[in-house]
């Protein structure tokens, strides 16, 4: 479950500052999902599968209108351990100012510090980061789109008999998506092919391969066929050593 984080005003009122409703470089879907955001109170726990119920929107277009605000700083992601040190869900941090532009405006890092408890609120200056705003709503347009000419791993999970899209299910294969970067959902796409070659059914099987994947530094579809192609010759390879085949095929 995430767990949405809100710095705001507080209030037995919904306020909110009007910087991002004026902000041009975010869709008007992203500046829904942000109103919807800062309208609910802190430590909102909720399934993404339970927001999309409150719109018209489907899944991945909510987690594009996401992706879209972490991109300008709307939204801080942050990935959360237990006390094992294992990763478990993302907790979010969501602002009514971009925290990067905040913080260029005072000159300072954000590193080692914490923000929890703080609202902003002051005025932001844009002059010197439309470019770099830009550039990461170009980049992350670039991405959707590319995406979207492919089934989604929501929607290949659901359509290849795998069962019901179960909230945590749908969290882990968004937090698969996310470790494997640019090529997150056809690396999550190509381990359900995988599951199914092998006549598993099984979310978990699937994230077992994708735990192996990772752990091998698998990071595109091409080291998934490299490895692939590395493992059928070691095969080869064991049944030519294998003095009992012989007798197999004579």
């Amino acid at each position: 479950m995430a767990i949405f984080r809100v710095y705001k005003e507080t209030g037995n009122f919904v306020t909110v500052h009007k910087n991002f409703i004026h902000d041009n470089k975010i869709s008007w879907k992203a500046k829904g999902i942000l109103l919807y955001l800062l309208s609910r109170p802190d430590d909102w726990q909720v399934y993404e599968t339970e927001l999309v119920k409150h719109t018209s929107d489907g899944l991945s277009s909510l987690k594009s209108g996401i992706k879209e605000l972490e991109g300008i700083g709307y939204i801080r992601r942050t990935r959360k351990r237990d006390d094992k040190g294992r990763l478990k869900e993302y907790e979010y941090s969501v602002f009514e100012h971009p925290t990067h532009m905040r913080l260029s405006n005072v000159g300072k890092s954000n590193v080692g510090n914490s923000n929890i408890g703080k609202t902003y609120v002051g005025e932001s200056n844009t002059t010197n980061n439309n470019s770099t705003y830009n550039d990461s709503t170009n980049n992350d347009s670039n991405k959707n789109n590319s995406s979207s000419k492919q089934q989604s791993p929501f929607d290949f999970y659901q359509s290849n008999g795998f069962g019901v899209l179960k909230p945590y299910i749908s969290d882990q294969i968004g937090a698969w998506i996310d470790d494997f970067e640019q090529n997150g959902n056809e690396i999550v796409i190509e381990a359900m092919k995988e599951s199914l070659n092998n006549n598993v059914y099984k979310w978990n099987y699937v994230n077992s391969i994708l735990k192996s994947w990772f752990n091998d530094g698998i990071r595109s579809v091409d080291d998934i066929s490299a490895r692939n192609n590395k493992r059928s010759k070691q095969e080869e390879i064991a049944d030519e050593d294998n003095p009992y085949l012989k007798y197999m095929n004579s």
